[in-house]
């Protein structure tokens, strides 16, 4: 595709796929892996107008995970285990990790859904165990793709997880392919009542960091906090948090910056995936809850992922008509109403 390389560009029986999708790291803290508790988190996926999930550090080997995402239309992007370099340990048992990968790649290459086999999650695997990951690849399945890494070879890096401008989505963020990209994500006020004891829901303190609205680090939710109070006011009680602002502040702000970040991607004509569900109640980066219930950011994800859809590019205010399906939008038309409410119309189709 014009424009695309380096970036990696996936392709099912030569047709351009535009990637759409979110990453599952564990499926359910108490290890839960029944298909009755799988099945909604794949319909979701699919409701939100996704169609990747990304398996990462390989943490579900349940069949029915690969049962369901081919049902489901889901393309799979799978890790093995080896997590982000010069953090975490190197495998230290090389002739065991490449076994545990023959198995894995043995037991489901006859699933469909998966097109990409990752070495590792954002770093290399040392030379030894990546050349011995490749040959297994490319012995024992033939026909998918395997990269080393989820975010230095032919992908864009990771994040960012905090919330930044909106325009610097489109001007920053959005150069290439990429498997991670977040912003914090309030849960609805229900879901976070049946998570959080009563004592410990306001003001916000140790438990609401415990489930990961922290301060610091991948995902700090400070930027996030000053834009809330900048535009809604401060919170002073959790129903006022929840619904700064007459437009119910906590909620919108997710539901924008989803919408961003997804119609960025569709400017560039490249697409990313982030974290769409947790393990356990959690307050970063996801759609939907572990309870299943939706966030404002799932209705902004699957508004701006509708296959053909209008939309405003920033920072210049262009509207285009983008179409990410595999069939020309024939006869299409966008129009705009400009300060001097002249009409502008727009006949081109945005395409990946």
């Amino acid at each position: 595709m014009p424009g695309s390389a380096p970036y990696l560009l996936i392709k099912v029986n030569g047709v351009r796929i535009a990637a759409r999708g979110g990453n599952i790291g564990m499926d359910d803290f108490m290890k839960r892996t029944e298909r009755a508790r799988l099945l909604p988190f794949c319909r979701l996926h699919q409701d939100a107008n996704l169609n990747i999930i990304r398996n990462w550090v390989g943490q579900n080997t349940e069949e029915t995970f690969y049962d369901l995402a081919d049902e489901h239309g889901l393309m799979i992007l799978n890790d093995f285990w080896e997590s982000t370099q010069d953090y975490n340990l190197e495998a230290q048992d090389v002739p065991l990790f490449t076994a545990n990968a023959e198995d894995v790649v043995k037991r489901f290459r006859n699933h469909p859904s998966i097109v990409v086999w990752f070495g590792r999650n954002e770093g290399v695997p040392q030379p030894i165990l990546n050349e011995a990951l490749q040959g297994i690849v490319n012995r024992d399945d033939g026909t998918r793709l395997y990269m080393g890494s989820s975010n230095r070879v032919n992908l864009q890096n990771s994040g960012p997880y905090n919330w930044r401008p909106e325009a610097s989505y489109f001007t920053e963020h959005a150069k290439g392919f990429s498997v991670e990209l977040g912003t914090p994500s309030f849960p609805t006020l229900e879901a976070w009542t049946r998570a959080i004891p009563k004592a410990d829901l306001w003001p916000i303190g140790d438990t609401w960091a415990y489930h990961d609205r922290h301060q610091t680090g991948n995902g700090a939710v400070k930027t996030y906090m000053d834009a809330l109070a900048t535009r809604y006011g401060a919170g002073t009680s959790l129903p006022d948090f929840r619904a700064q602002g007459a437009d119910d502040g906590v909620r919108l702000l997710p539901r924008d910056l989803r919408r961003v970040q997804r119609r960025a991607v569709d400017h560039q004509l490249r697409k990313d995936a982030w974290m769409t569900q947790p393990a356990w109640p959690s307050s970063a980066w996801q759609i939907f809850s572990s309870d299943y219930d939706t966030h404002a950011a799932f209705y902004g994800t699957k508004k701006a992922s509708e296959p053909v859809h209008v939309q405003m590019n920033l920072p210049d205010h262009k509207v285009v008509l983008v179409n990410n399906g595999p069939a020309l939008a024939g006869g299409s038309r966008a129009c705009q109403g400009n300060v001097s409410r002249q009409r502008a119309c727009l006949l081109s189709s945005v395409r990946p």
